[in-house]
């Protein structure tokens, strides 16, 4: 797909504004939709006609329906982005690899319309893992709005059909009798429905019709979810509008060379005026510079004789040219000021600071080991009983922290180690090296142990644990 010929304003939309593109973007191609889906519904609902049980006759015609999108698909991609397809290239859209697993395994998803495009459009080779990725990528934030779509489309065509076979025993009255009471007769008529053959293509019509309307505007709405989910990973209108941009710089740009003054250059050409020998030569410049000195002393006299006149118009005319061109300049760069605010102003560049001044006072409330310290916050009386408590229970990284965080209360509060709020593991273990080298080795085991367990998410043995335990009583405790 070529999104630079898109036919519709690419901009990043909510969920339900995507859906109501999708839904006008069948309201104008319906018809050649409507063919284009027909080319298969109508050989399946054939062969679903000539199926003897009726339930099987609408499962089976039921079951294919991702096949008779297929071609949908292909037509309103084509529309937006003006592309051509032969009918071999649009047959290969529709039988690839993954239209088997949308009528097996994924026949049930409710996602259809919205991931059937990321293999039938995106061209993406079988077999590497990046379909599912993609999938994973498109479907993440809109599971909640294509449910939606499918079970509203779907509680559209239950409605239709009942409400078309409704009115078909309304005013054609297949089954009719005035001797028995509605209820009866209701019975009657749907038993008709259900076991005679005219009740059974009374059913397969009628689905027929109904899914042939609502099929449109089903995969249109799915379509418009899954370009907006393009849109938003690969920033299509942020390309399109830097595009935009270059080309009015570019202007600009011309603008510029044309009306900024320059001084004018006249070339000559003195290749057939260059004598071949050099005797030649010397009789030639002999000559000039005889001419150039009676030149230059007639030029004086006749200056001298001649009396001041005024500044000839055409110097007048050349010094409002550059006024005015200096003027355009600064016109210019006025514009070209104003859209660089304009564009910061767009990008919400205050309210990205906010947000980053509201985390930056979320994480400030934190409350941090130093603070602690500080503020002559205690921890467990018995930090190693609580330490064998929380490792008991399975909490390693708890067990770990008591640990950690006791022995560096410790330091500050009996050695006054001078460690701040921002300081790593590393900047405390130079710390306590210089300030109390004897603890120095106990604090660097205990420090390699607790970033192994907390950040590197490793498992610690029963015995390093008692170790440690040992060591903390011995040296903090």
């Amino acid at each position: 797909m070529k999104f630079q010929d898109s036919q519709v304003e690419l901009r990043l939309r909510t969920p339900d504004e995507a859906t109501d593109v999708g839904v006008l973007l069948a309201r104008k191609y319906w018809w050649a939709l409507l063919g284009s889906w027909a080319v298969f519904a109508i050989p399946f609902f054939g062969i679903a006609c000539l199926i003897p049980n009726t339930i099987f006759a609408l499962v089976f015609f039921w079951w294919f329906k991702p096949l008779y999108e297929r071609l949908p698909l292909q037509v309103v991609s084509s529309a937006i982005f003006l592309q051509k397809h032969s009918m071999k290239s649009a047959l290969r859209g529709v039988f690839q690899y993954d239209t088997l697993a949308w009528l097996t395994i994924f026949r049930l998803c409710p996602g259809r319309s919205t991931l059937t495009p990321v293999a039938a459009l995106e061209g993406i080779e079988s077999g590497t893992g990046k379909i599912r990725r993609r999938r994973q990528l498109v479907k993440s934030p809109l599971i909640s709005t294509y449910l939606l779509l499918h079970v509203g489309m779907f509680l559209c065509e239950l409605i239709l059909v009942v409400l078309a076979i409704f009115l078909y025993m309304k005013f054609f009255e297949p089954v009719f009798d005035e001797s028995i009471n509605p209820f009866e007769l209701f019975f009657t008529q749907w038993s008709w429905l259900w076991d005679s053959l005219s009740g059974k293509l009374v059913l397969l019509g009628t689905s027929l019709l109904v899914t042939a309307f609502m099929a449109p505007f089903y995969v249109c709405a799915g379509f418009g979810l899954y370009i907006n989910r393009r849109i938003s990973l690969e920033g299509w209108d942020l390309y399109l509008g830097f595009q935009r941009l270059i080309a009015r710089l570019g202007v600009v740009c011309v603008l510029c060379f044309v009306l900024i003054p320059t001084d004018n250059v006249m070339a000559q050409d003195v290749t057939s005026a260059i004598p071949s020998t050099a005797g030649e030569q010397t009789d030639l410049s002999s000559d000039v510079n005889d001419v150039m000195q009676e030149h230059v002393v007639e030029e004086k006299t006749y200056r001298e004789r001649r009396p001041r006149e005024p500044s000839p118009p055409n110097l007048l005319w050349q010094i409002i040219v550059q006024y005015i061109s200096i003027a355009l300049m600064i016109l210019l760069l006025t514009s070209l000021l104003g859209l660089v605010i304009w564009t910061v102003i767009r990008l919400r560049i205050w309210e990205f600071v906010k947000r980053r001044s509201k985390k930056s006072a979320i994480e400030g409330t934190e409350v941090s080991i130093v603070s602690d310290a500080e503020t002559e916050v205690a921890l467990p009386s018995n930090v190693v009983a609580q330490a064998k408590l929380a490792w008991s229970q399975g909490r390693a990284r708890d067990a770990m922290s008591l640990l950690y965080r006791g022995s560096l209360l410790y330091l500050i509060a009996k050695h006054s180690c001078p460690i701040e709020v921002c300081d790593t593991e590393r900047t405390c273990s130079r710390v306590i090296s210089r300030r109390v080298p004897t603890l120095s080795t106990v604090f660097n085991k205990l420090s390699m142990h607790w970033q192994q367990v907390a950040y590197g998410k490793k498992a610690l043995a029963d015995e390093e644990f008692r170790h440690l335990l040992s060591l903390y009583e011995d040296s903090f405790a």
